[in-house]
């Protein structure tokens, strides 16, 4: 028998297996290569199959169609399989990531219930960004809190990271599954040559087509490829084939991260930076009561002029008439009330704090800065109801009120701010922010405008009939209401759109596409 150091030097060692019996060889090696591949779950498998299932749902509800109930119904069907897989527990700290729920919920009906394209569009992309925060908040895989600057980082993580960086998984334990079936190397192998030509398949399509815009040549035969493809009936196949492999591939990959709680970041206070709040503040108390002082002198003088002149009708300087005045400098108050917005936070947070006298009197003028804007709010809000007697309403105009209600909201919750300093500003801005973007979808925007502007037009016989083109379904009660008008040029003009909207209302036949919206249109219209 050789020692242990005769070993060494020869390169063997004690911890190795016995001669292994001559025939046996192949057979230990798989068992070892047995014993290292990953088993999986009844729940991960199942899982799998539910991801796939997604995707080819979401294929089927929205290739070639209008959004509509088709919205719900996959949000739905997104949460139920991510709450079957994931399980997460009710935690306090959660408690606005499940208070999301309702705005996810009702942004999506807004699909059903609505046809505003504008809205629509900013859904699309809100949407996403609101599931993305309240399934990162219900698991706790963020990084920042949610009232951080930093959750944007958590956001682009959600957006770009966790949806592929497990998108092989799905393929590996495929074919797990498989050689755990079969036990066969020759099948296995063939299954592996089947992923890789799966995963090929999105690869050669985005060379093919940078290829073809390279060489003229090469281009033109790729040209007859959908002719070919059409006569085969195939292009459309491939088509939702990738449509499908994407949305399966994203979601199973986003789920599973957060089902195994994975954070990209190494963070342990979830703040952008981990000094506290007094040793952020740095700026000197003296200068800013005095740059404060200054700029509220200035915004005084500015309100008595409001006053005076816009709310009082004192005589104006000759030549400007009241409308005139009135429909002037709405942007710069509201570019102002920004700014005003912004210093406020930043004096807030950035500001040593002073002796007490001193800390009254920049409570003091902060207080005076949020009343003038009070003012200058209330002012570019009245010169807009002006600008809308004399030019009408438009979807722009009506939002832009909105969106002073909403800047006023922001500084009343900045002036409780201002004698709290308990009250972190970003919690309420941000919760403020996905209230107001939910209820602005319940407004109804469209359909409001055109019956303001139907209304105008009674009153004073001023339209423009060629707005309504811009509107959606929504307008079409009000449009009808137009048929029977006075001028007969708006009436046959009303017609005429009316009728146009119907072909595209019956053009559309699927149910993915449903709309609340187009079924009243169908009503208004039969009705008239």
């Amino acid at each position: 028998m050789t020692t242990m150091a005769e070993n060494i030097k020869n390169g063997k060692s004690d911890s190795h297996v016995p001669e292994q019996i001559p025939g046996r060889t192949c057979e230990a090696a798989n068992e070892v290569q047995a014993d290292e591949r990953p088993v999986y779950a009844k729940e991960d498998k199942l899982f799998l199959a539910g991801a796939l299932l997604l995707g080819i749902l979401f294929t089927w509800l929205f290739y070639g169609k209008n959004p509509g109930v088709s919205v719900p119904l996959f949000v739905i069907a997104f949460y139920a399989l991510f709450f079957a897989y994931v399980r997460p527990a009710q935690d306090k700290k959660a408690m606005f990531g499940w208070f999301l729920c309702i705005p996810v919920l009702l942004i999506s009906m807004t699909f059903v219930l609505f046809r505003d394209l504008t809205l629509m569009v900013l859904n699309i992309l809100a949407l996403p960004c609101l599931i993305i925060l309240q399934t990162v908040l219900i698991t706790g895989t963020n990084n920042y809190r949610w009232y951080s600057p930093g959750i944007i980082v958590d956001l682009l993580f959600g957006f770009f990271a966790r949806g592929i960086v497990h998108a092989a998984k799905p393929f590996s334990m495929f074919a797990s599954m498989v050689r755990s079936k079969t036990g066969g190397e020759k099948k296995s192998t063939v299954l592996r040559i089947i992923t890789g030509l799966v995963i090929a398949l999105p690869i050669l399509l985005i060379l093919l087509l940078i290829l073809s815009s390279a060489d003229m040549v090469f281009g033109k035969l790729v040209e007859k490829l959908p002719d070919l493809l059409n006569s085969l009936n195939l292009g459309e196949v491939f088509i939702k084939t990738f449509l499908m492999l994407i949305i399966f591939i994203c979601s199973f990959s986003y789920i599973w991260s957060l089902k195994h709680k994975e954070k990209f970041l190494d963070i342990d206070n979830g703040l952008l930076s981990a000094k506290s709040a007094d040793e952020k503040r740095r700026w000197d108390p003296v200068v800013l009561v005095t740059v404060t002082a200054c700029i509220d002198l200035l915004y005084i003088f500015f309100v008595i002029i409001q006053f005076a002149y816009l709310f009082g009708r004192s005589g104006l300087p000759e030549g400007l008439t009241y409308s005139e005045y009135a429909r002037n400098g709405f942007s710069e108050l509201i570019l102002v009330s920004l700014l005003n917005m912004g210093w406020l936070a930043l004096t807030l947070t950035y500001t040593k704090k002073g002796k007490r006298g001193l800390d009254i009197t920049f409570r003091i003028l902060n207080t005076i800065t949020v009343c003038c804007t009070y003012v200058m709010l209330l002012s570019a809000y009245y010169r807009m109801l002006m600008y809308e007697e004399a030019y009408g309403f438009t979807f722009l105009r009506v939002m832009t009120q909105v969106f002073m209600i909403f800047l006023f909201v922001l500084f009343s919750t900045t002036l409780v701010r201002v004698w709290n300093d308990r009250i972190p500003l970003l919690k309420p801005y941000i919760a403020a922010a996905v209230i107001a973007f939910t209820v602005i979808n319940y407004i109804n925007a469209d359909a409001l405008v055109a019956r303001k502007n139907v209304d105008r037009y009674f009153e004073t016989g001023k339209i423009d009939i060629y707005y309504f083109n811009s509107l959606s379904n929504d307008a079409v009660a009000e449009l009808v209401r137009l048929v029977d008008a006075d001028d007969p040029e708006v009436a046959q003009k009303a017609a005429e759109m009316l009728e146009d909207r119907k072909e595209r209302i019956y053009g559309r036949t699927d149910w993915q596409s449903f709309n609340l919206a187009d079924l009243r249109a169908k009503r208004a219209i039969n009705g008239k």
